[in-house]
């Protein structure tokens, strides 16, 4: 099953979304955002419309610059992805499969 959207709907501090071709070359940067003072927010992002059809690693970079953290990604078709919040200063990181 292909994943048809990534939705983003919340960021407290920063957020990194990166595709990883199954060979391993030329990543692609889908989503960077930086949010905090618990600002919700609603970004979709279709993997169709700037990736090429195939297999990819969605790698998810949460950083956390203080307080506590969190940050909340869903895939439409996809598996789920978990960043758990925190209240350490620092980074919290997840990959998970798709097909695009």
């Amino acid at each position: 099953m292909a994943t048809t959207a990534i939705h983003v709907t919340f960021v407290d501090n920063e957020l990194y979304i990166i595709a990883i071709p199954s060979n391993g070359l030329a990543s692609v940067e889908l989503f960077h955002y930086k949010s905090g003072f618990n600002d919700p927010m609603n970004v979709t992002i279709v993997p169709q419309h700037v990736l090429p059809p195939g297999n990819y690693t969605l790698s998810f970079v949460g950083i956390n610059w203080g307080g506590p953290g969190k940050w909340t990604v869903s895939l439409t078709g996809g598996p789920a992805v978990t960043l758990p919040p925190t209240n350490v200063v620092g980074v919290e990181s997840t990959s998970v499969g798709i097909t695009v």
